[in-house]
């Protein structure tokens, strides 16, 4: 795989979608993006509103489709199909609807484009990966889904901010799901080589009162923007774009994504979350083990057993 040839299909051309591709081409993370949609003219307008950028950067190319058969030889298809989000909802109110949605799309992916690695972006993305999953014939390790890796950077950040270090100095994960039973293991989070509980913080300031704000910020983020502006895009969008460039360069980063949990987390070996994962041309190419005290398990636990009982749901 290389990204000097590369192809990356878009599914969904709605807020997320057109977001997706505009960042690939602005990031200039690949050299073709398929843009699809079922209709055709929302397909068009976004990818030719995007190719108009193209002449001041470098060049690649934008395509609208509403054909499956155009995102074949893709090296990765983003997937961010899906009902609007409607203010007051929360991600898992989301699922009926989607769940088909992915059912049947996954089918025409796995028709026209078996090989490919498989992002999923669409909410509730922890169960819609476990869906697609299910869905698809493909090898497993080829899907996985956004997970909290947009809640890790958002946390990292903000920490960084408030402690005032690089944000890559700031080594701590959000996990679980990406959804309000996510959680902060604050056990592992390490600030450069210390462990954030040894680590100075501003005069004034409780370890316990900055967890608790950061914890509580970062899992309000999403809503707090969606409530403004009635979406959610750049944050996820760059997301994607860092997801693909560690695939089409087989960079191995390690992101906490939705997967399949490995049977040493002690949540069963079926439920879908996001956990770190090393990330490179094989999609999932290992999942860590990362450590965490018994509260961070119970949390984990009640995360698992939230989102299979949403999961077991589609099924009554």
């Amino acid at each position: 795989m290389s990204s000097k040839t590369s192809k990356v299909g878009v599914v969904g051309a709605g807020n997320v979608g057109a977001n997706v591709a505009n960042a690939l081409v602005l990031l200039h993370k690949c050299v073709t993006v398929v843009l699809f949609d079922r209709t055709l003219s929302k397909a068009e307008g976004q990818a030719w509103d995007i190719e108009d950028t193209i002449p001041l950067l470098k060049e690649m190319e934008i395509t609208p489709s509403n054909q499956y058969e155009d995102l074949a030889d893709s090296d990765v298809i983003v997937v961010t199909v899906g009902v609007q989000y409607k203010q007051g909802q929360t991600r898992l109110d989301m699922l009926s609807d989607n769940a088909q949605i992915i059912r049947s799309t996954m089918k025409e992916l796995d028709r026209v484009a078996p090989n490919s690695i498989i992002l999923i972006v669409s909410n509730p993305v922890d169960i819609l990966t476990r869906i697609a999953m299910d869905s698809s014939t493909r090898v497993e390790n080829l899907i996985f889904g956004s997970g909290t890796v947009l809640d890790t950077a958002r946390l990292r950040y903000q920490l960084g901010k408030r402690l005032n270090v690089a944000k890559l100095d700031v080594h701590v994960y959000v996990i679980a799901e990406h959804g309000d039973s996510e959680f902060v293991v604050w056990s592992s989070a390490f600030i450069g080589g210390t462990p954030l509980a040894e680590f100075p913080i501003p005069q004034g300031a409780m370890l316990e009162q900055i967890q608790e704000e950061y914890a509580e910020l970062t899992r309000k983020r999403g809503y707090n923007i969606s409530e403004r502006k009635g979406n959610t895009s750049y944050g996820i969008s760059t997301v994607v774009c860092q997801l693909v460039d560690t695939i089409l360069r087989d960079e191995k980063q390690i992101f906490p994504v939705s997967a399949r949990a490995d049977s040493n987390y002690g949540v069963g070996n079926q439920v879908v979350l996001g956990l770190p994962c090393i990330i490179g041309s094989q999609g999932i190419e290992r999942q860590l083990l990362l450590p965490r005290n018994a509260h961070e398990q119970s949390l984990l636990e009640e995360s698992a057993t939230k989102l299979n009982e949403a999961y077991n749901s589609l099924h009554n």
